[in-house]
């Protein structure tokens, strides 16, 4: 009983200590690698290999930054590296070294991975920041923007490495295959009936050497990436698979060279078990990257779409007539990239378009379901815009190149996939926290494991011990929790992205489930934007306007739903009406200024905050540059990709056709996203957390099982891999239903939202439209949650007041009062000379707030206010309030949202 007790001692105190090394070693407080500073800007080289080293960089805030990787293996793991925070996501040859420049940077933290989500670094900016350099908020939601031209690089650099390593790890798979089958079988032979077997089959000298080549040779870049990992002090799947072999290996070669030094019982070596590991492990590693392949097809297939050649003819043939240039003989074949703009070009039936342009000459249907979604073939006559690697059906036709290479709508199509895919979505968050610290603690585990075993284990407690702990090691997965939400992303962009549907990022695909509120611009949204005879262009009337294919269908499945519809019109009341009763809207907003639509969305917002939704009911659809704002401004905005470029500068998401089922679409797809996420992270939390326990051995004690590590390994193999094939699922998915999801009181006919003007029951539908008049009436301090809301923010409303007409009944106006603020009297606006300075508004000018949209302070005094540009909303001066400089002056936002969006593109809300 002493020697019991002493050798619990032992083995508790050494366990102990391993225990404080590894804590000490993977979360001790590391040293930053510096940056070096010259000639304006700061670099910093990292080398890759198993992981970053270092892996905490400094730099300076203000500064531009190049960081040249060095990355020094080959593999998928490390083939990216991501900064999710500034939607950058740059590939990385092996063997080779990559220059990623990234432009100034506030002081923060900001972190950086591969593309497995599995390897981490970080960049530690400090100092303080200079006047032009954006703020935190703005460079973590896209304000690095990926180049085209690198986003088609990099597809198709990870398609070479991606082929290189299918090929290097299925001939590494096949050696270790032949090798290690004639040991396991004559293992399992000899557990069933030793006799039978010839003395030297059963040899461990014989096991030794046929095994040896596959732990050193076929396990290369396994142990090679894993031990490096671990220095890195970021181990992986590879670390604990190194361990567990590595374990296995050392003990089985000791039985062979000094088995009388073992415990009776614990000399039979496990060389068929670290054999059939690796072997298990190649294997996954062959059928991932098989299986992974599909996940970014979508992309991939948008890119082989383009055609690598274009027809080009000169003026002289053009004039020379149909007859002429129709023939196959005119004109001159150049390749895609050598194109100009300007160039005049010939496509056929059956070609695709090598470029942007504008039809000159001719007609044509073309195919342009690559871009839109839509199948149906649209017709192109002169001076219509075509498309860049759509499809001609029929005619013949002449084209104007307007835009080439990258500043193509492919090639933005495909930038925009590829910096969505490179963000996080919330929801990864924990498993990121958890993926972190998931390798010391399994081998932690492992650890007590192993003194579990030898100190109160049955005999052969050491073989047991063994057995368990490598079981342990080999079975946990981490892998499983770093790939659960990037998989899905990166298929569901390319889903939306063939749809039509653009998605810009991974927190938008998470958040457009929750929507229950559509806010429709009317003109050139629902109508097509068709102006009457006579309208001029600074009195534009839309008396006639007729309504867009589609959009009936799209807002009665959204109200069919529980979804909450509401048009913003500057028509008066009765055209307004008569097309939101047409279509279906629920509420219809008349008279609406195009610089007032902004706070009709915040007070939309403020009636959510009143009741309690925050995590709902506000999605925003436009298409012109007065919508920008308001875009901005919704937690989610839709921009109409027929529309302007401005328009989709502001949005979270692009509908390339302009056909409102596209929001419809974008919501079937964040639902069906968000399943596949949760699926994932049930299979890899309930993989490790009921894997690892059983591994360990808690089964034992009750049924005399004990896991095998062969079966251990073949579980780790196979978990990666049915997560990538449940991502794969997301293919399937049919995000073209006209039904979306919708919350059980939305479901019962009951509105989620307070009756304060604007919310409706938007299930229970008696044939009449609530219209609300925007008048432009200041409001301050009392009556809406709008204003509630502004006091707590130190914001001052502007909006508008409201009446609510009953048109189809005819039962008069319902008219509410205004609207007064707290002191009895309007507050005092601040508006700007054309030199900058700023002018004090004491008068009660009821479109003052309106036309602030140019406001800044150079020298902001406290207690004066200033505007909003992006959604207009009047601001409070003081310490805590919101701010962005450019070029050279300083601009007050209601909150982060606006502020950023402002950063995107300031010109944009100032023009």
């Amino acid at each position: 009983m002493g020697f019991d007790l002493f050798m619990l001692a032992i083995a508790v105190i050494t366990a102990g200590l391993l225990t404080w090394f590894i804590i000490r070693f993977f979360f001790g407080e590391r040293k930053a690698s510096e940056s070096t500073v010259a000639n304006g800007s700061q670099s910093a080289n990292i080398t890759v290999h198993g992981g970053y080293s270092p892996d905490i960089v400094q730099l300076r805030a203000g500064i531009p930054t190049e960081l040249v990787f060095d990355r020094q293996e080959t593999g998928e793991c490390t083939s990216h590296v991501v900064f999710a925070d500034l939607g950058l996501d740059a590939a990385l040859p092996g063997n080779a070294k990559t220059t990623v420049k990234l432009p100034p940077l506030p002081a923060g933290d900001y972190p950086f991975a591969c593309g497995m989500n599995m390897v981490h670094g970080l960049l530690r900016v400090t100092g303080e920041s200079s006047a032009s350099t954006p703020k935190a908020e703005e460079t973590r939601t896209g304000g690095v923007a990926a180049n085209p031209a690198d986003a088609l690089e990099n597809e198709r650099l990870d398609a070479e490495e991606r082929r290189a390593e299918i090929k290097s790890t299925a001939r590494l798979t096949l050696i270790a295959a032949i090798f290690t089958i004639p040991v396991f079988i004559v293992a399992m032979l000899s557990m069933h009936n030793g006799s039978m077997l010839p003395e030297w089959m059963t040899n461990p000298w014989l096991q030794a050497i046929l095994i040896t080549p596959v732990m050193f040779y076929c396990g290369n870049p396994i142990h090679r990436v894993g031990w490096a990992a671990m220095r890195h002090h970021s181990p992986d799947m590879n670390s604990l698979v190194a361990l567990g072999t590595g374990a296995a290996y050392v003990y089985s070669l000791v039985t062979c060279i000094a088995s009388s030094l073992m415990p009776t019982g614990s000399r039979d070596p496990y060389f068929e078990s670290v054999g059939v590991v690796i072997t298990l492990v190649l294997v996954g590693r062959l059928l991932e990257a098989k299986a992974r392949e599909g996940t970014g097809k979508a992309v991939q297939s948008l890119i082989k779409l383009a055609p690598r050649t274009a027809r080009r003819i000169t003026q002289d043939d053009l004039h020379a007539g149909e007859a002429h240039w129709k023939l196959l003989s005119t004109g001159t074949d150049v390749a895609v990239d050598q194109l100009s703009t300007g160039d005049l070009l010939v496509i056929h039936p059956g070609e695709r378009i090598p470029a942007d342009g504008v039809v000159v000459a001719g007609s044509a249907q073309v195919d342009e379901s690559m871009i839109t979604g839509e199948s149906k073939p649209v017709a192109k006559q002169v001076d219509a815009t075509v498309t860049g690697a759509t499809m001609t059906m029929k005619g013949s036709f002449v084209m104007r190149a307007t835009q080439i290479g990258a500043d193509s709508v492919l090639s933005q199509i495909i930038t925009l996939v590829s910096r969505a895919q490179a963000t996080k979505a919330p929801v990864q968050k924990l498993a990121d926290r958890i993926a972190r610290i998931f390798v010391p603690a399994v081998m932690i585990i492992a650890i007590w494991t192993f003194v579990v075993w030898t100190v109160v284990g049955p005999q052969p407690r050491l073989a047991h011990a063994l057995v368990a702990a490598v079981s342990v090691l080999i079975i946990a997965c981490p892998c499983a929790l770093g790939l659960a939400t990037p998989l899905s992303v990166t298929v569901a962009t390319g889903l939306g992205a063939t749809n039509g549907v653009l998605v810009t990022s991974a927190q938008a695909l998470e958040d457009a489930r929750r929507i229950r509120t559509v806010v429709f611009d009317k003109t050139g949204t629902i109508t097509r934007g068709i102006t009457d005879a006579g309208s001029s262009l600074d009195k534009a009337s839309y008396t006639n306007d007729t309504i867009k294919d589609g959009s009936k269908e799209a807002v009665t499945a959204l109200r069919n739903a529980g979804i909450r519809t509401v048009m913003l019109s500057g028509d008066k009341a009765e055209v307004a009406e008569r097309i939101a009763s047409e279509v279906g809207i629920d509420t219809v907003i008349a008279q609406v200024r195009p610089d007032g639509k902004a706070d009709w969305i915040a007070k939309l917002q403020a009636e959510r905050d009143q009741t309690g939704h925050h995590d709902e009911l506000i999605a925003m659809v436009g298409d012109g540059i007065n919508d920008a704002p308001a875009l901005a401004r919704a937690d989610i905005g839709f921009a109409i990709g027929t529309g302007t470029d401005v328009a989709m500068q502001s949005a979270d998401v692009t509908l390339m056709s302009g056909d409102l089922r596209g929001v419809l679409r974008t919501i079937n797809l964040s639902n069906a996203t968000m399943r596949n996420i949760k699926e994932n992270l049930a299979w890899a939390f309930g993989y490790n957390v009921i894997g690892i326990p059983l591994a360990a051995g808690v089964l034992y004690p009750f049924t005399g099982w004990l896991l095998s590590p062969m079966i251990a390994g073949l579980a780790m193999a196979l978990s990666s891999v049915c997560l990538v094939l449940n991502a794969n699922r997301l293919h399937h998915a049919n995000i073209r239903e006209d039904a979306v999801g919708a919350p059980a009181a939305a479901r019962s006919g009951q509105s989620s939202s307070s009756n304060t003007g604007i919310a409706t029951n938007s299930s229970n539908r008696t044939g009449r439209v609530n219209v609300i008049i925007d008048e432009h009436t200041t409001i301050v301090g009392a009556g809406t949650g709008l204003a509630n809301n502004a006091a707590a923010n130190n914001v001052s409303a502007s909006t508008s007041n409201t009446a609510t007409i009953d048109v189809e009944s005819a039962s008069g106006i319902t008219s509410q009062a205004p609207h007064a603020t707290a002191s009895g009297s309007m507050p005092a606006h601040h508006t700007s000379n054309e030199d900058g300075t700023a002018v004090n508004n004491n008068h009660n000018n009821k479109e003052n707030t309106m036309e602030m949209h140019h406001m800044h302070m150079d020298k902001p005094v406290e207690g004066e206010t200033a505007t909003d540009p992006v959604c207009g909303m009047t601001v409070a001066i003081n310490a805590d309030a919101i701010t962005r400089e450019y070029e050279g002056k300083t601009y007050y936002f209601c909150g982060e949202h606006c502020a950023t969006n402002f950063s995107k593109a300031p010109q944009v809300f100032l023009s």
